[in-house]
């Protein structure tokens, strides 16, 4: 908000002196600033209902090979613009899973855009899909830098604001789908890295007699 404000005030005040280019330039980022408090408003509302018990999981069978396809066309755009590759790994003969479609949906959405923002320039960003027992397992890596060893005990906890280092202040995504899997009895982990980039995991029971 104090960013936000400083560049439409500086606007006010010298919008006469400015040149074309300049004005367009703090435009440009005052829009971007009014975009993440936006986001962050919108996140905390979705987190508060989410810590206040007011969303209750409907569950219903569908498949979670279909799902991912569909999340991933959201950011095919995206993912384009910055020559990086989705590349699904769907094991064979999964059944289908047993979950709340809408709340599922914003997980894998919400793990999708965090590794496209922080995979960089030809990168990939892979979606694997297996069976354990009643259970899929479902892993989404990245050959991004990682997370930082400091910021991994909190990684699930309410960012700081301080900074926009991954797992902090760039949003609440990774905490609202910690909370939405916890409403359906699972949960997510960072597994330990080998070399770069980041793998965060959760488990999700297959529905009855599939």
């Amino acid at each position: 908000m104090t960013s936000l404000h400083g560049y439409l005030e500086t606007l006010r005040v010298k919008a006469d002196v400015l040149s074309d280019a300049d004005r367009r330039r703090y435009l440009d980022v005052a829009l971007g600033q009014s975009q993440k408090v936006g986001r962050l408003a919108q996140e905390l509302f979705e987190l508060a209902r989410l810590e206040t018990g007011a969303v209750k999981p409907e569950k219903e069978p569908f498949s979670l090979a279909d799902l991912v396809q569909d999340v991933f066309q959201k950011f095919e755009l995206a993912a384009e613009a910055r020559q990086q590759r989705l590349v699904p790994d769907i094991g064979a003969d999964l059944p289908v899973v047993s979950a709340d479609f809408g709340l599922i949906e914003r997980v894998m959405t919400n793990l999708l855009d965090n590794a496209v923002r922080h995979t960089p320039v030809g990168g990939d960003i892979r979606v694997s899909l297996r069976r354990d027992g009643p259970e899929i397992v479902v892993e989404v890596s990245d050959t991004g830098p990682g997370v930082p060893e400091e910021l991994h005990q909190n990684l699930f906890a309410r960012p700081s604001f301080k900074t926009g280092r991954r797992g902090q202040a760039g949003g609440l995504g990774l905490v609202i789908v910690q909370r939405i899997l916890q409403l359906h009895g699972s949960d997510i982990r960072l597994l330990p890295q080998v070399g770069r980039g980041a793998v965060f995991q959760f488990h999700l029971s297959a529905a009855p007699h599939s």
